[in-house]
């Protein structure tokens, strides 16, 4: 029987690959918080509905 051989990638190269993706995933999350806030809204929420109430609750309570 033939006995599996190790990757053919080195473990320092690994390393930096796991390295190089946890930087990654800590940049992007550190923007996006920052993003989250810093940036205001687009548009000022519309004058005839109330800002932080969702429509969720009514809609299934509807059946639509």
């Amino acid at each position: 029987m033939a006995r599996h051989r190790k990757c053919a990638a080195p473990v320092p190269l690994d390393r930096a690959r796991r390295r190089l993706a946890v930087g990654l995933t800590a940049a992007s999350a550190l923007a996006a918080t920052f993003l989250a806030v810093t940036v205001t809204p687009a548009a000022p929420p519309a004058p005839d509905r109330t800002p932080a109430k969702g429509s969720s609750d009514l809609a299934q309570a509807s059946g639509k």
